[in-house]
């Protein structure tokens, strides 16, 4: 029996030059770290929300997030989009849309939007910019995927097991390229509907 769950391990990269540097992470944990700190939130989903939110409400010095669309996106779960947009109205947590990063640095984030070009010092740069699926892995132990636009697992809902006997799918990754089907508050079910399904066999 093997149980999957093979999302975050590809990060979406910006693509620009100082994205290497030890001060970006595409990986979020806790807010305690950025306490004073200078902050640049890239992205407007869940996770870049969530990020946003927590950095400044934590004591972060400055929160600013660089989106390249032009809103907050609208899958945003519905109890933090209007708490984003609302610290976005007020100033407090700072945005700008249809915006690109052209240029990382040790102190400094470049970037440019439709108006203007911006410089402004940094400390971190959070990049929640998604992640992409490593179907490779699935496809590996015999996982098959439906005929969709977001290469869907095939999985059985009531047991979370894939159509690969003995392989089960939990989390984010059984919605495929779809990755604002399933998040935390709704996927932790899951596990207990593996536990469940294993132990039914058991007997």
């Amino acid at each position: 029996m093997f149980l999957l769950q093979v999302f975050y391990d590809r990060p979406f990269l910006i693509g620009v030059p100082g994205e290497d540097l030890s001060k970006v992470k595409h990986y979020y944990t806790e807010p305690h770290p950025y306490f004073g700190m200078d902050i640049v939130v890239v992205g407007s989903a869940n996770s870049a929300v969530d990020v946003a939110l927590e950095t400044y409400r934590k004591g972060a010095k400055s929160v600013t997030m660089i989106i390249r669309e032009k809103e907050i996106g609208t899958n945003v779960k519905y109890w933090a989009r209007p708490d984003i947009l609302n610290r976005i109205k007020e100033g407090t947590i700072k945005a700008h849309f249809n915006a690109e990063i052209t240029l990382i640095e040790k102190d400094f984030i470049h970037f440019k939007d439709n108006k203007k070009t911006y410089t402004i010092a940094n400390d971190f740069v959070l990049a929640m910019t998604g992640y992409e699926p490593n179907f490779e892995m699935l496809e590996s132990v015999g996982v098959r995927f439906q005929k969709d636009d977001y290469k869907t697992p095939i999985y059985d809902d009531k047991t979370m097991e894939s159509n690969s006997k003995g392989v089960y799918l939990a989390g984010v990754v059984c919605g495929g390229y779809k990755t604002n089907k399933w998040f935390i508050e709704n996927s932790r079910i899951h596990a207990s509907i593996i536990m469940n399904s294993v132990a039914l066999k058991e007997k």
